[in-house]
């Protein structure tokens, strides 16, 4: 089966394709044909050698974490997927691998999709949203008429982070380059700063909330707007030997695992048109190191996803 394979960290031309064998799922887990796969922030930290789990990285090393295709095979345990299912889900924590023609995942994963998603939309979705859910629903708790301020809210996680806080109740602020405001008005956005031009510090103040996707300095610097007594999640990384400036505020890292229940709560929210699917660029299997050219601009509306059937 065709694969895109890493042999060295570096820059997008280390992605290349090639064939390997097609796996063989053990007994709790299905073969899935992958039709669509997510390009995400985190894969080009993998293929730089840059992500949290780069010292356990042997090569060759398959990149990618969620996807969406058709059970094509079972195993002994499984009763809850036949082939032909129509599925999307990701992989563990810490595991990599979904940029190739089929994977074996653990079918606790997974879950049908639904037939009104496209792949690609499912695809799009699944890690965004899962990593959207924890923190903003399971980490930060937010409530309903709460101020939250959504850094970097046009790139996948951010899409789906302003629609969940908007459908919360929350008034949502973010920041954005000019050419996403629109965008993400429709989205949900109360407010979104144009961050080329304006200094969020300077006009924010009391704020309840804050998801963090940018990390770096501007971590750093969102301690000035947040109320005593707020919440702080992030899932960037901060600056070397970054410490919280205050200790009347909660700064958490959100831990986002995998499971089936989260999965349930996506379709659940796009079913009820709470979410809609971002703005996806299409690119085949062979683009994968376009994609992460376009990835590592960190300019990226909605997401990139790369269709493989």
């Amino acid at each position: 089966m065709k694969t895109i394979q890493i042999d060295e960290f570096g820059g997008p031309e280390v992605l290349y394709i090639t064939d390997i064998p097609e796996p063989v799922p053990a007994d709790n887990e299905v073969l899935v044909e992958i039709y669509a796969a997510s390009v995400n922030p985190a894969d080009s930290k993998v293929r730089q050698g840059t992500g949290p789990g780069a010292g356990n990285v042997t090569f060759p090393y398959i990149i990618g974490r969620d996807f969406s295709g058709v059970v094509r095979a079972c195993g002994k345990n499984v009763s809850e997927f036949i082939p032909g299912d129509a599925v999307f889900g990701v992989l563990p924590a810490g595991s990599e691998g979904t940029y190739c023609e089929a994977l074996t995942i653990d079918a606790a994963l997974v879950t049908h999709k639904p037939e009104a998603l496209f792949h690609s939309a499912a695809a799009a979705i699944v890690l965004s949203g899962l990593t959207s859910l924890v923190s903003i629903e399971d980490t930060l708790k937010l409530q309903a008429g709460e101020k939250i301020l959504i850094h970097g809210g046009a790139g996948g996680v951010g899409s789906f982070a302003v629609q969940l806080a908007h459908h919360l109740g929350a008034h949502v602020i973010t920041t954005a380059s000019p050419a996403n405001h629109d965008y993400l008005q429709v989205l949900g956005a109360d407010e979104v700063i144009d961050y080329n031009a304006q200094d969020f510090t300077a006009v924010l103040n009391d704020i309840d909330v804050i998801f963090d996707l940018i990390g770096g300095e501007v971590h750093q610097r969102s301690f000035e707007v947040l109320k005593s007594g707020g919440r702080m999640a992030y899932i960037a990384p901060l600056l070397k030997d970054a410490s919280p400036p205050r200790d009347d505020v909660d700064v958490m890292r959100p831990n986002v695992q995998r499971d089936r229940a989260h999965l349930l709560r996506i379709i659940e929210l796009y079913e009820a048109g709470a979410i809609k699917i971002p703005d996806i660029q299409e690119m085949p299997l062979e683009d994968a190191g376009k994609a992460h050219e376009l990835v590592d601009t960190h300019h990226v509306r909605g997401k990139i996803v790369l269709t493989i059937k």
